[in-house]
Formats: C-alpha cells, structure tokens, sequence
C-alpha cells in the first residue's frame, strides 16, 4: 500500500471514529437534557394548572352533576381533580385518575403508550387541587433525535470535503517524493551521477544525500573493477602470450628429443596454456557482457551477414574436425549490439564445434517476423540431459565436470556469456533435443524493437532517417 492511501485511509478512519464517538456522546447528552427540558415543561404546565384552578367557580366544582371541561390536545395529556372530582381533561386522557402516587415524576402505561407523568397535588387549598400532566416517550425520543440529527447530519456529510482536503494536502507533502521516484526511476543502468532533487523537505535530504553517497561508491566500485578487467587482460594476455610461443618452439624443437612421457607432459602443457588463455578471454568477455557493466548502443544490423562473418572466423575450427555446416536463412535486418550478438553467436556455434564429434554436423537457421527473431543453433553431438539444462547456465559448470575429452578446451563460461547477452537484450533462451541431428538444440528469441533500459535505439533510428 503506498504512502499517500495508507495516511488519507488512517486520518479518514480516525475522522470518522472521532465523530461518531462525539455524535454518541453528544446524542447522551442532548437526550439528558432534553428529558430535563421535557420534564421542566411538564412541571410548569402542571403548576400552571394548579393556579389557574382557584379562578374557577366553587359550586360549579362542588356540584355532583357537573362535567369535566374537555381540551383537545395532541402532545400533551392532563387531568386536573379536587378531591376525587375531575374538572378538566384533555381529550387524549382517561376519565379515570391515571395514578394514586404521590407528587413527583414516574413512568406508566395507557392508551396504547409509556407516558412520562408529572403529578403535583395542593393539599393546602379548599378543597384538595390534583394535577396528573403527561407526555408520551416516544415523542420525547422523536423530538430529541429530530434535534440531535440536525446537529450531527452536517457534521457527517463534510466527512466527503475533509477527505479531499486531506488528500490534496498529502498529495502536496509527498510531492518530494514522488519527483524523486521519477527520477530514479529515469537513470540508466549505467548512469551512477548524483540525484538532481532539490527539496526543502528536512526528512528527505538525509534520504538524498545518502543516495547520492551511495551512487559515488557504486561509481569508484565500477571504475575500479573496469580497471581491474583491462589491468588484468593486459598483465595475463602478455604472458600467455610469450609461453604459447615458448610451448610452440619447445614442441618444434625439442620434441624429438624427449622420452614419450616427455612429449606427453610438453603436450599437456600445451594444452593448459591453450585452455588459460580461454578462460582470461572468457572471463573478460562476461565482464564486458555483464548486463550492469555493458553501455549498449543498438545498431541495425543485417542478420544472414552476421552469421556469415562468424562461420567464416570459425572456419579452420570448423574444417579441422572436419564438420558439415548449413545455414538457413534470408536476408533481415534486426535491432541489436554488435558485439553482444557477435560474442553470442560465435559461443554459440563455438560450442557446437567443440562438443560434436569429427564429421558431424551443425545446423544454424533464424525464423524472423515482425515481433522478434528466433536465431536456433543445432548439432549431432552427445546433447545435454533436461536435468543439466539449468544448471550449464552456472558460472564455471561444465557438464561432466572434469570429465571431458582432453582436447576439449572450455571453462564453462560460454552459455553463462550467452544468458547475459540474452538478458540484456530482453530476449529468451531455451534448450532442447534436436529433433532433426538428434544432438542438442538451441534457441534464442530477440525482439524486434524491445525498449532496452540503457540501448540508444531512439538515435539509431533518428540517425537511419536522416540518411534516409
């Protein structure tokens, strides 16, 4: 969940809870003191009666034939007695007394409802004056509520108004933050420069200048291991070099010289200088490789000439275990780095001649479309087993370990070199049983025009249409 939809959900909820906490708190007291006010109406109605009540004509209370006057009356409901006489009524009350309690408030049942009754008797008059006023709860509680929600309706429906306020003002306070996601989400691969961001925000300028901190180690890590790479083909290139030619002369010379077991140790020391200087020449081709240290510039390139110059390079390999190689494919054009396609065909193929055997076969075919094209290398040797087909892609694994023939020179690095070049162009690479040599087979997929993170296919295309 993000920053800005985990604060404005919290503050939201803590809103909401807040008022509803008040709402209930305030609807208790809004009804206490309703029901004060209700009850403060009721004693006032009554004692009203009361004083009203000694006006009245005295024979006319007196007489046993007179009739109680009669009130309409549709919210409040009174009996007014002298002794056990009724004098006035409402017409929503009984003609009977309601209650013999004493003065004071209590709640009964009649007609139908629970009334609240204010009773208040004037013992000191002549004859004894009894008032009974009541009024229906429910109507006390209608009333109440009616008030209490037009206090708290407001409240509730502003609820919508602050959540925008809320989340515009997140929305400006993260602001800093969303402009340096975009940045570094911008950066090239490639590209360790420090940020740009300049914000008054205290929190974020630790954040920034850690960052670029960072950056500056990462760049004087790369400039050093980039130095290392170049420092080392130098310092190992040279030597190699010398010893191959010190081996050579040894074995044009001496050789006739030695016992067999001699010419069998000169050999293997041929052999050893020739796999050490593979393994130098693979190592520095995966450091160049490598995805986080390769600035990429796509090219267009045409395909079929491609894998002509690499068949041609690897020919005397070729023609010295004497392989049959085929090449199917058409003239296309592709998207993609000269050297990593170079470097991978050549492994590719390169690998194919080590491991098939003298007078076998080597099939190399594309398949284009407009999506992406498929380059498949294929041979009539041992194959590899499914089970090994994840790991040869392993740094330094060779299938069979140690158990190759002598005279094959590898390191186990070429299809990791393959992977890497695979990963950068954001293409696929699968292994497979050859249906057609029954060796192994080989496939990489490229797209046509994938968006490369740190490729500048945007200027070789600007450039291919101002030549245009």
């Amino acid at each position: 969940m993000s920053i800005r939809r985990y604060l404005v959900l919290i503050l939201l909820s803590i809103i909401t809870l807040v008022t509803f906490l008040a709402a209930i708190q305030g609807y208790k007291a809004s009804m206490s003191q309703a029901n004060d006010l209700f009850d403060e109406q009721l004693q006032i109605i009554g004692k009203t009666l009361l004083a009203t009540s000694a006006t009245y004509n005295k024979s006319a209370f007196e007489s046993p034939a007179s009739k109680a006057t009669v009130i309409r009356s549709d919210h409040i409901a009174y009996q007014l007695f002298s002794n056990e006489t009724l004098l006035l009524r409402t017409n929503n009350a009984p003609q009977m007394i309601l209650t013999d309690l004493p003065s004071g408030f209590t709640d009964l049942n009649f007609l139908g409802q629970r009334w609240r009754v204010f009773i208040e008797t004037a013992k000191e008059q002549q004859p004894h004056k009894r008032v009974l006023v009541a009024q229906p709860l429910e109507q006390r509680f209608s009333l109440a509520q009616d008030v209490i929600l037009s206090a708290v309706t407001p409240i509730i429906l502003v609820i919508p108004v602050i959540a925008l306020f809320i989340f515009m003002a997140i929305r400006q306070a993260l602001k800093p933050l969303t402009v340096l996601r975009r940045e570094l989400s911008e950066k090239k691969i490639n590209d360790l420069s420090k940020l740009s961001s300049q914000t008054s925000t205290k929190e974020l300028q630790p954040v920034i200048h850690t960052l670029n901190l960072l950056f500056e180690r990462l760049s004087s890590a790369f400039t050093r291991e980039r130095h290392f790479a170049s420092d080392a083909a130098h310092e190992l290139r040279t030597p190699l070099s010398v010893l191959k030619i010190n081996v050579h002369n040894l074995q044009m010379t001496q050789s006739e010289k030695l016992d067999k077991d001699g010419q069998v140790s000169l050999m293997q020391l041929g052999q050893s200088v020739d796999r050490m200087a593979h393994v130098v020449d693979q190592i520095l081709t995966l450091n160049r490789t490598n995805p986080d240290q390769l600035t990429m510039a796509v090219t267009q390139l045409e395909l079929q000439a491609l894998l002509q110059q690499v068949i041609s390079d690897l020919y005397p390999e070729i023609m010295k275990h004497q392989h049959d190689i085929s090449l199917e494919s058409q003239v296309s054009t592709i998207y993609a780095n000269e050297f990593a396609l170079l470097t991978l065909v050549k492994n590719l193929i390169g690998n194919a001649c080590k491991y098939t055997p003298n007078g076998g076969q080597i099939l190399v075919k594309t398949r284009v479309n407009e999506q992406s094209f498929t380059l498949i290398v294929e041979d009539s040797g041992p194959g590899i087993e499914q089970s090994e087909y994840d790991r040869v892609f392993d740094r330094f694994y060779r299938v069979g370990g140690d158990s190759h023939q002598s005279t094959v020179v590898g390191c186990g690095l070429g299809l990791a070199i393959v992977q890497h070049i695979v990963k950068l162009h954001q293409g696929k690479i699968t292994l497979a049983k050859s249906t057609q040599l029954n060796g192994l087979k080989v496939s990489v997929t490229f797209p046509q025009k994938a968006q490369f993170s740190n490729m500048k296919l945007n200027q070789c295309e600007q450039k291919q249409e101002d030549n245009t």
